[in-house]
């Protein structure tokens, strides 16, 4: 049994609302799993595709009424190479404007991680069903004593809206949209989308956008064409493009850019205002990290699809 293919399509029922053929699909890989020797470790997939599991049943029985009723993260603290508050959900299913880029999906790489995949489909559960949970979820999460120091502090805390997946719909887009307004004072949050077709239905309706987000337009998928739309482009959380460019050679992060690198990537922008991603966020500049700044408004950034 292929365990991402498996997850992907469990996920895919779950948004369908096929409950009993994504129960059944979820007990043949939980089975699957049982004959790990680490079945038993309180991380293995076994263990936690259990939890994710009862989670999923207290959902279809209507038993799901707080937040003490979800048993992962729905948000996760940063890390040395991200170092924001994020939050996901399953990638390829939640991303409607998913194109070419599924070949190169750097998300379908984490999904060999049974923690990130069993909140990923849970939160994917949370926001068709129970947004208001998660909107307590993240209140209860950036009140922590280092949010609020950070916040004392800087005057804001930064945080990246799907790390993994995308806006699903546009009434799930609509609830980020309202969520992140109550925080304006205090949270700066950015991110990447390919639904384009929810940007410029929004922009139609001239809906108002929270002055705290910005959001990169991510190419490689299926609204592509919508790119140079100036309904979307003339959008106030309208940071730029976020290109995946594929290089002559394999790029390997491990071995960071040569000189080489930057020359093919420089030639093959030479007409465009550019931005070379350094590949760890927040070590940008000096302005912050580009993809959540103003600073680099319009300017393309560039990262290598990498392995």
């Amino acid at each position: 049994m292929e365990t991402t293919k498996t997850i992907l399509k469990i996920s895919e029922l779950i948004n369908s609302n096929d409950n009993n053929k994504a129960l059944d699909l979820l007990d043949k890989l939980i089975e699957f799993k049982s004959h790990a020797t680490t079945k038993d470790s309180h991380q293995s997939w076994y263990t936690l595709l259990k939890r994710f599991k009862a989670f999923y049943v207290d959902h279809i029985n209507g038993n799901i009424k707080s937040v003490d009723n979800i048993p992962f993260s729905v948000f996760k603290h940063g890390n040395g190479k991200h170092p924001f508050i994020n939050y996901s959900t399953i990638p390829v299913t939640n991303c409607p404007g998913a194109g070419k880029c599924v070949d190169y999906c750097y998300s379908k790489n984490s999904m060999r991680f049974p923690l990130a995949v069993c909140s990923w489909l849970q939160n994917q559960i949370l926001e068709n069903h129970y947004f208001n949970l998660i909107e307590i979820s993240f209140n209860n999460f950036i009140n922590q004593s280092k949010y609020k120091k950070a916040i004392q502090n800087k005057g804001f805390v930064n945080f990246r809206l799907y790390n993994d997946g995308d806006f699903r719909t546009i009434e799930i887009l609509k609830q980020w949209m309202e969520l992140l307004r109550s925080y304006e004072s205090s949270v700066k949050c950015y991110g990447y989308t390919k639904s384009l077709h929810f940007l410029k239905a929004l922009a139609i309706e001239k809906f108002n956008f929270p002055n705290n987000y910005l959001t990169n337009i991510s190419l490689g998928g299926r609204y592509d064409a919508l790119k140079d739309s100036t309904l979307i482009k003339n959008l106030s959380i309208y940071r730029g493009e976020f290109i995946s460019h594929k290089m002559d050679k394999v790029f390997k992060t491990s071995k960071g850019y040569q000189k080489q690198d930057y020359k093919e990537i420089r030639q093959a922008y030479k007409k465009d205002k550019i931005f070379i991603c350094p590949l760890v966020c927040n070590s940008c500049s000096g302005a912050g990290h580009a993809c959540g700044s103003d600073v680099f408004k319009d300017k393309k950034i560039i990262i290598p699809i990498h392995g």
